[in-house]
């Protein structure tokens, strides 16, 4: 007899909680896609089905807090990455219930039909599915979503035929027409001055040279680097750990303001100028104010060095130090991660930079970084 009361108190509970629920689907289709929180209190007497009514409730609950407009159903037996679809029994199965955004009320689509309309335009419901991203399909930012976090959209991806969900597939870092996956981090300049040896004041070639760096034409009383004896093949820089950065090419006779005069030609092993090759007249650097400051007739030679520091946003070595490169205008780079190289072109005031790959007709701008 306490058996026969015990199955009908637990029936009864289990037919309470089925209204419940009956009631919360009905209320979601009633209120144009916007799922009420669902609450279930279960005694230690509940029944399996009473269970099961649990599990649907949170099901039902998650669906809300995700602000889904969709009920996440699917055909019975579906698998969808990796993982069985859930199939409340109030729902037909193939059949999803989307919130038409133009018209403000709900249709119901079978997203497993391939010429069903999109829920997301111009995207088939299909590639979610068969791409283990279905949880995306039911989200208005779906296609703004990044679901294998490499830093490109699910629609950039769509567009460029890689795999959302894996981050070892994704477009390339630079494309022609979309925002490259770059930004600028650093921007330094730093001036320098090469002087040399007076010797080649004479008309008479010297075989050897002395290389005195300073740190500016408006101080030339303590050189922050010096090199001695250096002949032509030999490399200096502009310290005195930097041992590599020109070399000496040649000694060459030129005339300035009627006199012959021996000058040093050098190349520089960094810059992608046009001036990568240039001469230095021996002397100390003319100061400012001098009607040969800033001329190609100037003593010495200043160095103007503007160093770009850039970085990668996508791709596997976004956010790690291998992301990261440093280059000087005209200065050629690979980008991190890829085989792709550029010249770095032009700096802006704003921070940006214009950079053109290998092969492209047009430069691409890269923006400042936001912080």
């Amino acid at each position: 007899m306490a058996e026969q009361t015990n199955f009908g108190k637990n029936a009864l509970i289990a037919g309470i909680l089925l209204g419940v629920a009956s009631g919360a689907f009905g209320i979601y289709t009633l209120s144009g896609g916007k799922v009420p929180a669902v609450q279930t209190e279960l005694s230690n007497d509940g029944v399996a089905a009473a269970k099961e009514l649990s599990e649907l409730a949170a099901t039902t609950n998650a669906i809300r807090q995700r602000g889904c407009t969709i009920a996440d159903v699917a055909p019975e037996g579906a698998v969808i990455a990796d993982k069985a679809r859930y199939t409340p029994i109030f729902f037909s199965p193939e059949l999803w219930q989307v919130t038409n955004d133009a018209e403000g009320v709900n249709s119901v689509v079978d997203i497993y039909e391939p010429t069903t309309r999109p829920v997301h335009a111009d995207v088939p419901n299909h590639w979610f599915i068969t791409h283990g991203i279905a949880d995306a399909l039911g989200r208005a930012d779906g296609l703004t979503m990044d679901s294998d976090a490499d830093g490109f959209s699910n629609g950039e991806e769509k567009a460029a035929d890689t795999n959302p969900s894996d981050p070892a597939s994704y477009p390339a870092l630079i494309r022609v027409g979309e925002p490259p996956k770059l930004e600028v981090v650093n921007i330094t300049n730093a001036s320098a001055v090469i002087s040399v040896d007076s010797t080649l004041a004479y008309e008479t070639a010297p075989t050897t040279m002395g290389v005195k760096i300073f740190a500016s034409a408006t101080d030339t009383r303590t050189p922050v680097a010096r090199f001695t004896n250096l002949k032509v093949g030999d490399t200096f820089g502009l310290s005195n750990e930097d041992k590599t950065r020109f070399t000496v090419l040649r000694f060459e006779q030129m005339e300035f303001d009627g006199s012959p005069e021996t000058v040093v030609v050098v190349r520089d092993n960094v810059t992608a100028s046009a001036e990568k090759e240039f001469y230095i007249r021996s002397g100390s650097p003319t100061r400012p104010g001098t009607r040969d400051h800033g001329t190609a007739n100037a003593k010495g030679r200043r160095i103007q060095d503007t160093t770009i520091t850039l970085r990668v946003t996508a791709g596997p070595a976004a956010g790690k130090p291998e992301g990261t490169v440093s280059t000087q205008i005209n200065g050629t780079f690979t980008v991190p991660g890829t085989d792709i190289t550029c010249v770095l072109e032009t700096v802006d005031a704003a921070g940006s930079v214009n950079v053109r790959p290998n092969g492209a007709e047009s430069p691409v701008s890269v923006p400042k970084a936001a912080n």
